[in-house]
């Protein structure tokens, strides 16, 4: 009887840690999908803080494109783990730890012939390379997370508006303090007085021409847009700069291959393959830049322009 009440004791126990061990073996994967999950999710928030304190300038607060190449596209958006999604990502971080070449110096744009033989602006500004490895000044995580929010698996593109939330990913607060004559102080640029007085008092008019908002001009301005402050050197021409400044966005935008510099690269111009220029890259959001043809006339936008087209 004693050998026989042993049995079941042991009969049991053993039954009762094969359930455990079953519990915990389905359990575990669950677990360690959770921790994957959380753990990316984290990544992607440091993403978001990454490219708002260093990215916003060249590729837009919503990854629209600037200077650099928009980075808001569907086709970025898949799962690292999938076999598209491997090949992106080594896409994506490679050429972030690299860079990409172009001109150092300054923005730079270059008017070429697209392959249907239409005109269109070219960007060949350097891209530089961010990782330590390479001269840069992020760590592999650090790029790792930055490719992480880049691809974030959401159709929406719901991950870069965590950039425009002060709270995650706060974007440098702009510099507006005027000198001890009360007014913001602007450099002169290579153009007459009088168009330099103007332009400058236009400028300072944040609540009627809101470029410092956006830019930065000199040592003054925001982060939003790019430094306009060597505008001059860019090689863009008045008549581009002016329809841009007219018709940035809404409903009589430029066409989006003119409006949006196309990326150059390796000393030749991406189209088909890397930009599809019959669609607008994103929607346009409350950081996008807005149209001043109803809000400027035609000789306050020259002026501006003129005076642009001048710092050097």
């Amino acid at each position: 009887m004693r050998n026989e009440r042993k049995y079941k004791i042991i009969t049991l126990l053993s039954l009762a840690l094969a359930l455990l061990l079953l519990g915990l073996g389905v359990r575990e994967p669950f677990r360690m999908a959770t921790a994957e999950y959380r753990q990316h999710e984290e990544y992607v928030l440091k993403g978001a803080q990454i490219y708002a304190e260093n990215c916003v300038q060249c590729h837009g607060p919503y990854g629209e494109g600037v200077v650099g190449m928009p980075l808001n596209r569907a086709e970025f958006r898949v799962a690292p783990a999938s076999p598209a999604g491997k090949e992106i990502y080594a896409y994506l971080f490679d050429t972030i730890a690299r860079g990409r070449e172009g001109n150092a110096a300054h923005y730079q744009w270059v008017r070429v012939k697209t392959p249907e033989g239409k005109d269109a602006w070219m960007s060949y500004t350097e891209m530089p390379a961010w990782l330590k490895e390479h001269g840069g000044p992020l760590d592999e995580e650090a790029v790792k997370a930055l490719t992480l929010f880049i691809m974030y698996d959401d159709p929406s593109g719901s991950q870069w508006y965590m950039v425009g939330d002060s709270s995650k990913a706060p974007i440098p607060a702009a510099d507006l303090t005027p000198d001890e004559t009360g007014v913001i102080p602007l450099p002169d640029a290579d153009v007459p007085e009088e168009v330099n007085a103007t332009a400058k008092a236009l400028l300072r008019d944040l609540a009627k021409t809101q470029c410092l908002t956006c830019h930065r001009i000199g040592s003054k301005g925001a982060y939003i847009g790019p430094d306009l402050s060597q505008l001059g050197l860019w090689g863009i021409d008045k008549e581009f700069l002016v329809e841009w400044i007219k018709r940035a966005s809404g409903p009589n935008a430029m066409p989006h291959d003119e409006r949006m510099p196309i990326y150059w690269s390796q000393n030749r111009a991406i189209t088909s393959t890397e930009i599809d220029l019959s669609e607008r890259v994103v929607s346009e959001g409350p950081y996008y830049m807005p149209a001043f043809e109803d809000r400027l006339t035609d000789e306050e936008i020259s002026v501006i322009a003129d005076y642009l087209l001048g710092l050097k």
